[in-house]
């Protein structure tokens, strides 16, 4: 009669602290990307400046 110790018992399938830090780090670099990428093509386009006709594009040199 064979019997099952704890060694060879099937483990329950817990994350270890290293998996959740990769897993943390990842998610929260995608949400940011996510994030960034949402305000670049959300955000309104600036109104004209008064000065359309010019090639300029300093405030100081008009």
């Amino acid at each position: 009669m064979t019997t099952l110790t704890k060694a060879t018992q099937g483990k329950s399938k817990r994350p270890n602290l290293e998996r959740q830090a990769l897993l943390f780090t990842i998610s929260l670099y995608l949400c940011i990307c996510a994030a960034l990428l949402a305000v670049h093509y959300l955000a309104p386009e600036p109104p004209p400046g008064p000065n359309t006709g010019t090639s300029s594009t300093s405030p100081f040199n008009p």
